[in-house]
């Protein structure tokens, strides 16, 4: 009986972590290939906001010198899924009579019952192998999501002048903000959560998204919110909420979050939607001058 193994990463950069994952995809599958889907440059800044820590050739060059990996293959979608790809190597494969199982894997932070290619995966017969690996982070993590030297320094910066338990939490990912930091703590296809820190005298952009609605939650601090209904978008709608204290954002409402105190603002955005890129953002005012 011969298994194909397929998975899919973004590598982005490469570390320890990736490399168990893909020895898992094999020896916990007993699959005699493994197939490897590396994302595009163009999914990694849609997962980012910003442009790939490292190219999609030099992710491929780096993955497929992997003992594990038996093939790479560039991602030819163009949103946060592999579906397309997915649908292009299961038919190559099936269409060689080699194989007698195709198996998709996935790691620490996506299950099957969460996954956008599930459908897919099931009406082609391809059984999924979830939950691979558990990921642990800690504070250096931050240095695999910086760009340059200098956004390093500011990021590091920002978080040591904050209090160990608003940081020293497990995430997937840490932003740097000219407001602040945020953390993603999680990141299902249908939903994000994120920890948003807004800096003293600071504020975000007033925008809206297309594709998602948010609920804001008071964790320390106070916050002044606008939110303003899409038909009215020059009518400030102002209030100010305290610890646990809430608001929700509707579809393409115009909304901003800003800390007028003295005191660094702490909030938890839970994100709703069939998209949750960083991407999704109509910016109309920005203190910034980001577009």
């Amino acid at each position: 009986m011969t298994i194909l193994a397929i998975t899919s990463m973004y590598a982005n950069p490469l570390h320890p972590g990736h490399i168990e994952c893909l020895d898992l995809s094999k020896s916990e599958t007993g699959a005699d290939e493994l197939w490897v889907i590396v994302n595009n440059d163009k999914q990694a800044e849609l997962k980012r906001g910003v442009k790939s820590f490292q190219n999609e050739e030099f992710r491929m060059q780096v993955v497929e010198s992997l003992k594990p990996v038996d093939r790479v293959f560039l991602a030819i979608d163009q949103d946060g899924s592999v579906c397309e790809s997915l649908k292009f190597l299961i038919q190559e494969a099936k269409s060689t009579w080699k194989y007698d199982e195709i198996i998709f894997t996935k790691w620490w932070d996506r299950f099957a019952s969460e996954i956008p290619e599930a459908v897919l995966l099931r009406t082609e017969w391809v059984r999924i192998v979830d939950g691979l690996w558990v990921k642990t982070h800690n504070s250096s993590d931050m240095i695999k999501n910086v760009l340059n030297t200098a956004d390093e320094k500011d990021l590091e910066k920002k978080v040591a002048a904050l209090p160990k338990e608003m940081t020293e939490w497990n995430y997937l990912e840490i932003g740097n903000r000219p407001w602040g930091i945020y953390y993603v703590m999680e990141d299902s296809p249908l939903y994000k959560v994120k920890k948003i820190i807004v800096n003293p005298g600071h504020r975000l952009s007033l925008q809206s998204h297309e594709l998602r609605s948010e609920h804001w939650t008071v964790v320390s601090g106070i916050a002044t919110v606008d939110i303003r209904d899409p038909e009215f978008k020059e009518i400030e709608q102002k209030k100010v909420l305290r610890t646990n204290e809430s608001c929700h954002i509707p579809l393409r409402h115009l909304h901003r979050l800003a800390n007028t105190h003295t005191e660094p603002l702490v909030i938890v955005e839970v994100q709703c939607g069939e998209y949750t890129g960083e991407d999704d953002i109509v910016r109309y005012e920005d203190d910034f001058w980001r577009k």
